[in-house]
């Protein structure tokens, strides 16, 4: 009889969640109305993403509503329903980081309940993709910790980013998200955050035995760089990342001089989708120069083409960079970890 898949259920999320709540900071001063508590505020703030409403507002007055108010207490445990100003002032204060360790325990129960042995890949790996998004956008509200991006027409955008490490597999659907590192101005400092600093300091707070697996990171071409990538493996992690032509110049330059001496090895395979043949061409290259210099990092590069049998038209075409050693008995399964990496772009969060 088959063992039945475990499941965490929204209780056990909901029990992680409130774990982290008991000691968080409250930065009202003792005289002050204390008719809400942080840890409801929390909860309410939480109840909008987790239902993913589109509108804040429409869903605290959806919350104040009899229906709402039972799902409040009884899907959330929170006892009274803080409007979305006492939401703003109760939370303001409080650093992401007091509850950042929800994370680690979902996954430390996805990983005690064999669950992440069905996302293992490439010979027992966990991949792992890292992607920047933007959850926040104003022309006018700002705080210290803001980026900003300054118009033509005079005007300044303020937004506030992270990059969301997600484990992902091509055999799996689902996505399992990581904690987050957020791109903001570091205290102390007047220089703008970007995505690139914030994934240093994701490697470098995250040294590959946390996860209790070997680690492929995935990503896209800003990452394919020598820092980040020098730093992955310093921390112990392998990776697949995106490699453009546009912006690896010396890369591409090496690949043209060993396409000619016959270094360049092409896997051809066919495949039916159901409604034609694809033709997959896959070729792949050794210890190709990252950057020009001699101290140079050296990567393994591979390419996948897609090809419509019958009408020749090229429906797929992508190149990436790795420190896996390429085979052409492995290309195959490196391509698909490395577009496995779309399933965080279009993950709604």
């Amino acid at each position: 009889m088959a063992q039945k898949a475990a499941t965490l259920e929204i209780s056990e999320l909901m029990q992680f969640l409130r774990q982290e709540l008991d000691d968080l900071p409250d930065e009202r001063k003792p005289g002050n109305n204390r008719k809400y508590e942080v840890e409801d505020a929390v909860m309410a703030a939480f109840s909008v993403f987790f239902t993913q409403s589109p509108s804040f507002l429409d869903h605290q007055r959806l919350m104040k509503s009899n229906k709402g108010k039972d799902n409040a207490e009884s899907l959330f445990s929170i006892k009274k329903i803080p409007g979305d100003n006492q939401i703003r002032n109760l939370l303001d204060p409080v650093p992401a980081s007091n509850v950042s360790r929800t994370f680690q325990k979902v996954y430390e129960w996805l990983k005690e309940k064999g669950v992440l042995k069905k996302f293992l890949y490439l010979d027992g790996e966990m991949l792992v993709a890292l992607d920047g998004t933007e959850y926040f956008s104003s022309k006018k509200i700002n705080c210290p910790h803001c980026n900003c991006r300054n118009h033509r027409n005079g005007t300044t955008t303020y937004f506030h980013g992270c990059v969301t490490p997600m484990v992902v597999s091509p055999k799996q659907k689902q996505v399992i998200n990581l904690e987050p590192e957020f791109i903001k101005k570091q205290d102390g400092h007047q220089k703008q955050d970007c995505e690139n600093a914030a994934v240093k300091r994701w490697l470098n707070r995250n040294h590959k035995n946390k996860y209790g697996y070997p680690v492929t990171l995935l990503g896209d071409d800003l990452y394919s760089h020598e820092p980040v990538c020098e730093l992955a493996v310093k921390q112990g992690y392998n990776f697949i990342f995106v490699c453009l032509e546009t912006s690896h110049k010396t890369l591409y330059e090496w690949l043209e001089f060993l396409e000619k001496s016959g270094e360049v090895r092409t896997v051809e395979k066919k495949q039916w989708d159901g409604r034609k043949n694809l033709i997959y061409r896959y070729r792949y290259a050794s210890r190709v120069p990252l950057r020009e210099g001699d101290s140079s990092l050296e990567v393994n590069w591979c390419e996948v083409t897609v090809i419509n049998e019958k009408t020749q038209k090229t429906i797929y075409q992508n190149n990436w960079i790795t420190n896996h050693k390429i085979t052409e008995n492995n290309v195959e399964e490196i391509v698909k970890a490395g577009r496995s990496r779309w399933k965080v772009e279009n993950y709604e969060l």
